[in-house]
């Protein structure tokens, strides 16, 4: 397994998305005949089925969600690897090859759902919490590496937050990622805090006040 300060773009992690693709097209095969025409793959909070897809369109609901967040999570690393000085590609890799094969667990229990009932889907949901937490995990333990690797640790304060009086400058480069951080030390950085804080309350109010109209 490559090093947390890794910059490549494709990892051995993302064989576990591979592996649980590959198992939930053969278990697709295997099912699709045993299967309703349309089939239920919408449910309400009691758990009935108000929601139906025809078998010719269910191999685009089935395929599609594991694909979109592996290929979500694939364009935010590779972005960030092709980004000078950002560690954000290195923790990802865990999280994104367990997100995809649990994702692929949640859509193969949405195929016995028709069978087994909302337990099956339970159960591969379940499985796609189980496989977040553990990616979470390494996700936590890699960015801390990552952090301890960077210049001038002793100006970070729970390792996220920078904080240095002999620095001029308001915004300085996240030690992870990509985009700027404030330099909290900064004599501007409270006024700057009070008015994003204005914004995002501003938004909020915003938006509730254009769902009401």
């Amino acid at each position: 397994m490559e090093s947390p300060t890794s910059s490549k773009i494709i990892s051995w992690w993302d064989l576990a998305a591979l592996l649980g693709f590959l198992a939930l097209a053969a278990f697709y095969q295997q099912i699709l005949p045993l299967l309703p025409d349309p089939v239920p793959t919408h449910f309400n909070a009691l758990g009935h089925a108000n929601g139906w897809t025809p078998k010719a369109r269910l191999a685009l609901v089935v395929f599609l969600p594991p694909l979109a967040l592996w290929g979500v999570l694939f364009l935010v690393g590779a972005v960030t690897a092709l980004v000078p000085r950002s560690a954000g590609a290195v923790p990802i890799h865990a999280l994104r090859g367990l997100a995809g094969l649990g994702m692929c667990g949640v859509m193969g229990g949405c195929l016995l759902v028709p069978r087994y009932g909302l337990t099956a889907l339970f159960g591969g949901l379940l499985a796609f919490a189980f496989c977040l937490v553990v990616g979470i995990v390494f996700l936590v333990r890699d960015t801390w590496v990552a952090l301890r690797r960077t210049a001038n640790p002793e100006h970070y304060r729970c390792g996220v937050f920078y904080v240095n009086r002999q620095d001029p400058r308001l915004w300085v480069e996240k030690r992870v990622g990509i985009g700027w951080t404030l330099n909290f030390a900064h004599p501007a950085a409270g006024w700057m805090c009070l008015l994003m804080a204005a914004g995002a309350v501003a938004l909020v109010v915003a938006v509730r006040a254009l769902v009401r109209l």
